[in-house]
């Protein structure tokens, strides 16, 4: 519980607590009930719900993509006043390369040619990790400074940013790894990887985050 009377700066790091301590008990959680399965590799861990395969990898993809345009513009949302108005082109990139990205794999599913498909396979790896990138640079540019709005846009953008390098891992002979890292107002931020199979598991998180940081109006749907 967040005393009124309490400093901007306390109430950031308790908001920024209780976020980690709710995502950490929510995965827990799912771990025991569904067998979560968690790899170590020398690459950054993603985390994994179910089993994908080369051919609903890209259905998956497809899903989610709706959801993750409501997930970006809820960020955006939550921000309002701090948002400066020469950070909206950013936005307007990656949602573009969220649509992009969703006719690209269309492409690739309804295409039979193998030559025309591993060119599109490319071509779907650039995308993922040039919108995880420009959202990146978006949260980059952020100046919010110890304003408690930095708790909630931290948690928020991890669920996002996992949920891209999740996809990127999971691609077919994919070899291209994201960063697993980002700044935010001046601070250096780690998150990881993890592969949604289904798009509720990931409402299920972006909502919980939203919720836990008193801004139901923004909950996916």
């Amino acid at each position: 519980v967040v005393d009124p009377g309490e400093s901007a700066v306390t109430k950031s790091m308790i908001l920024k607590k209780e976020i980690y301590m709710v995502m950490t008990r929510r995965m827990f959680t799912k771990g025991a009930g569904t067998g979560l399965l968690v790899l170590a590799t020398g690459a950054p861990t993603i985390l994994l719900e179910g089993c994908p395969t080369s051919s609903t990898i890209f259905s998956d993809i497809i899903a989610w993509i709706p959801i993750g345009t409501s997930a970006i513009n809820g960020v955006v949302s939550v921000l309002g006043s701090f948002m400066p108005p020469g950070l909206q082109p950013i936005i307007t990139l990656v949602l573009a390369g969220l649509a992009d990205l969703a006719a690209t794999v269309t492409q690739y599913k309804n295409d039979t040619n193998p030559a025309d498909k591993a060119t599109l396979l490319a071509k779907i790896r650039t995308i993922l990790n040039d919108v995880a990138t420009n959202f990146q640079s978006f949260l980059d540019k952020l100046n919010i400074g110890n304003n408690p709005i930095e708790a909630i846009v931290l948690g928020l953008a991890n669920v996002v940013l996992s949920a891209l390098a999740g996809f990127l891992g999971q691609l077919p002979a994919s070899g291209k790894v994201m960063s697993s890292t980002y700044r935010l107002s001046g601070k250096t931020i780690t998150y990881t990887p993890k592969f949604y199979k289904n798009t509720k598991q990931f409402v299920a998180d972006f909502n919980a985050v939203a919720i836990q940081v008193g801004h139901p109006e923004i909950i996916i749907h």
